[in-house]
């Protein structure tokens, strides 16, 4: 029997640049979970040990109206952007831009001379509020070891503060809607139990290794939305291995969500003028040496 579960859903192949990844959200049946509209699952991949982290400039892409939240599973991940930002992330890193009025950007997946030669890596769109989504774009790159992290109980593995808070930790990634991003290590043989507040809405990401979430077994790269008003998700990992789970969500967005190609705004009107001003050159150029 399935417990406070919405919602378990697989997700659908899709091409991003050379990659194939797993689109979780949006769906027909899934839009948005909190402010957070999007979220591809890059699948492992092995480059070959592609250790130049220049990117050929080929998928270089605007943005307006939402956050981009790029988290590297294993390799490393480069990004370049039309305001003069540039910075490389290993695993366990992030990067996070603020696209605002807008913005162009590049990123480059590669692999370090002491990496594995695989890729794998994750990305959310936080819709940003109405007010944000004018405000000129920003950016952060928070390396491994710069990413807040707390122990689990009873030797149960580690819980990664990627956005947002939890208990005394808090990212240094700014937030707009109470949105979060936890990165759950769970040991062999071990059990979390995770509270969500009141009127957060909540969803699960078990990229590979499964895992028993409230009695029910999740893995392979699904998704799972839980149900409104879930006062606990326990989550058991019965397997040998360490077992990765991402928890994310938040306060539901409360503005109207129009999302056209690499544009989320609140207004039709508004996607026409992200699309003209684009055009217009007013994201400006990524220069790449």
């Amino acid at each position: 029997m399935k417990k406070n579960i919405a919602l378990l859903y697989r997700g659908m192949n899709s091409k991003v640049g050379e990659l194939l990844a797993n689109r979780l959200i949006p769906s027909i049946s899934l839009h948005s979970v909190g402010a957070i509209v999007f979220l591809d699952h890059i699948y492992p991949v092995d480059l070959g040990h592609d250790n130049s982290p220049v990117p050929t400039g080929n998928y270089a892409h605007p943005h307006r109206g939402i956050a981009t939240f790029s988290y590297v599973l294993s390799g490393s991940l480069s990004h370049y952007d039309s305001r003069g930002n540039h910075a490389t992330v290993g695993a366990g890193g992030l990067q996070w831009m603020k696209a605002g009025n807008g913005i162009i950007h590049d990123e480059k997946p590669f692999t370090r001379k002491k990496d594995s030669p695989v890729f794998h890596s994750l990305q959310f769109w936080i819709n940003l509020p109405g007010g944000a989504k004018q405000e000129k774009p920003e950016y952060m790159a928070l390396q491994a070891a710069d990413v807040p992290e707390a122990q689990l109980p009873d030797h149960g593995g580690a819980i990664r503060i990627l956005l947002g808070e939890f208990g005394l930790w808090a990212s240094p990634v700014p937030t707009f809607n109470r949105e979060f991003i936890y990165h759950v290590r769970l040991n062999p043989h071990s059990r979390f139990s995770f509270s969500p507040k009141d009127d957060d809405e909540v969803a699960v990401f078990v990229p590979a290794a499964e895992v028993v979430i409230n009695g029910n077994m999740i893995g392979n790269s699904k998704i799972l939305l839980m149900e409104e008003g879930t006062k606990e998700i326990v989550f058991e990992n019965d397997q040998i291995n360490v077992a990765d789970i991402l928890i994310f969500g938040g306060q539901p967005y409360g503005e109207p969500i129009v999302m056209e190609g690499p544009f989320v705004m609140n207004r039709f009107a508004d996607i026409a003028t992200a699309y003209r001003d684009f055009f217009a050159g007013s994201y400006g150029t990524i220069i790449i040496p």
